[in-house]
């Protein structure tokens, strides 16, 4: 049995054919698109991920900086008490 193909269904199948190639093409850039940007995406999250580590670092001891602070200030406004008692700097 001999199967032959009329010359409009070999131009179908051609154009199946190169059709199904463009969108073989077309699905590997995309993909290939999709891969560049995933991996960009993950850079730029190990990147946030170590300056929050850096911010947590130089955070960790702010409570201790606070009191100090704060302490600060209460020698300072013991300091101008006994500068006013004694006449210090009062003009």
């Amino acid at each position: 049995m001999v199967l032959a193909l009329a010359s409009a269904e070999t131009t179908l199948w051609e154009f199946a054919l190169v059709f199904g190639a463009v969108v073989i093409v077309a699905v590997i850039a995309l993909l290939s698109l999709l891969l560049s940007s995933v991996g960009s995406i993950e850079a730029s999250a190990v990147r946030v991920g170590n300056v929050a580590r850096g911010v947590a670092d130089n955070t960790a001891n702010i409570k201790i900086a606070l009191a100090v602070a704060d302490s600060l200030d209460e020698i300072t406004d013991e300091a101008s008490r006994h500068a006013r008692l004694l006449g210090v700097g009062a003009q």
